[in-house]
């Protein structure tokens, strides 16, 4: 998915405030800087409406990158989608 692609879906998401927003990532395998700048603007934009964002079911290489640039401290991120509906019955 291209970045321009992926900023437009995560926009038409926010569009519409939700209280929280899931991106499965199951299907991505690998990433570029231009992935991880996707990213950062979507949590971005996401905190700028109050609404918490997280990521699930992220590749081995896609966990390797954002702990090597240290965005893991600023991603919730769940191992799949059955753990992240799990967190929010905990809330």
């Amino acid at each position: 998915v291209s970045q321009s692609r992926y900023g437009g879906q995560v926009g038409r998401v926010l569009d519409k405030k939700p209280d929280v927003l899931l991106i499965d990532l199951q299907h991505l395998k690998q990433m570029d800087s231009s992935g991880l700048g996707a990213l950062v603007f979507a949590l971005r934009s996401a905190k700028a409406i109050g609404c918490k964002l997280a990521l699930c079911s992220i590749s081995e290489y896609v966990s390797f990158l954002l702990e090597v640039t240290s965005l893991n401290r600023l991603f919730d991120v769940f191992e799949n989608r059955h753990q992240f509906e799990r967190s929010l019955q905990n809330i």
